[in-house]
């Protein structure tokens, strides 16, 4: 099994979520970017499969209907697999995103597509929460962007 190691790589992930409280019954939609870096390992698993793992963190900034800008800070640990005969991938990650000490939301992120294409998209689905968050649900559609084709041109 050949591993390498990959150091930061930016990637970009843009959420739309429809979200509720069960503290104030409230419910919206709402839309997030995250502008993240990548670190971890590669393996390859077999002649035409890679797989990553590893983390992405960053920071979050979500806008409300309302125009109400937030932004928290975000590290996800990932799996993500890339088929390199079919160049497709799949992604599955779990998220902790800080709003402040008191105040964090949990998340559950998976995604599937084709690198070099229209990137990684799927679900991104709010799981868990503390603080002012406690009781949150919702979920919404993900895309991730990153230049997988280059790192699996370059790993193959």
């Amino acid at each position: 099994m050949t591993e390498k190691r990959i150091f930061p790589t930016p990637l970009m992930a843009i959420l739309l979520l429809v979200v509720s409280s069960a503290q104030a019954a409230e419910s919206g939609t709402v839309q997030a970017t995250i502008p993240w870096d990548g670190e971890g390992q590669v393996y390859q698993v077999s002649t035409d499969t890679i797989v990553f793992m590893g983390s992405l963190k960053g920071i979050i900034y979500v806008e409300s209907a309302k125009g109400d800008m937030n932004e928290g800070f975000v590290i996800c640990p990932v799996m993500q697999q890339l088929d390199l005969k079919n160049g497709t991938t799949q992604a599955v990650g779990h998220c902790e995103i800080t709003a402040s000490p008191d105040d964090v939301l949990y998340a559950k992120m998976t995604c599937k597509g084709k690198f070099g294409g229209g990137g990684c998209a799927g679900n991104f689905e709010l799981t868990d929460g503390e603080g002012k968050f406690k009781g949150i649900s919702g979920s919404g559609r993900l895309r991730v962007r990153s230049p997988l084709r280059a790192i699996a041109a370059d790993l193959a």
